[in-house]
């Protein structure tokens, strides 16, 4: 049989066209998709590697930052203890009254109180004492000054019997111990 030059071209033609078509489906299109994909990657790349240069050129400032937010919260553990440490309070009161010349009736820590969404909690304590007007002054002066946070609240006086200078004094203070935040 023979082939007409005319059905060769086409045959070559078609040949072409079939050739031209498998290698665009499975061949380009596929590898410019990825292509793309690649391109996107690369870019991503980039993009974290100039946040890694910008990191890295503030390296110093935030190892400062990190070293005076670690020196801050140290500080803050100090003034807001972790738990409550009643024995070490009640004693470090204790001395403070005795250089004061008060007697206390009464101390009577309660329950925590949990303020919402706040990293500490209250610890309320009841105080009962007896002492001059001048020495519960300093006394008040000298708590204001503690190495923790102490917050007095309705403080009340009363004459105490016949001495005019003593008083009976009932207070409520808070004291603070930290929650949250610390590892």
């Amino acid at each position: 049989m023979k082939i007409s030059k005319r059905m060769k071209i086409v045959i070559f033609i078609i040949f072409l066209v079939v050739f031209a078509y498998l290698n665009y489906s499975f061949i380009y299109q596929p590898r410019k998709i990825r292509i793309e994909e690649l391109d996107q990657q690369i870019s991503s790349l980039h993009t974290k590697i100039e946040e890694g240069r910008r990191i890295a050129a503030r390296l110093d400032d935030l190892k400062k930052e990190y070293a005076e937010l670690t020196e801050r919260l140290e500080f803050v553990e100090v003034l807001l203890p972790k738990e409550k440490d009643i024995p070490d309070f009640l004693v470090l009161l204790q001395e403070t009254m005795d250089e004061f010349n008060i007697n206390f009736t009464n101390f009577s820590p309660q329950k925590l109180v949990q303020e919402r969404d706040a990293i500490y909690a209250r610890l309320p304590i009841n105080l009962t004492y007896t002492a001059n007007y001048f020495e519960t002054i300093e006394f008040l002066d000298r708590l204001e000054n503690f190495p923790r946070i102490v917050d007095v609240k309705d403080l009340k006086l009363n004459p105490a019997g016949d001495d005019k200078e003593t008083v009976n004094i009932t207070m409520s203070m808070f004291t603070y111990v930290l929650t949250k935040g610390t590892q």
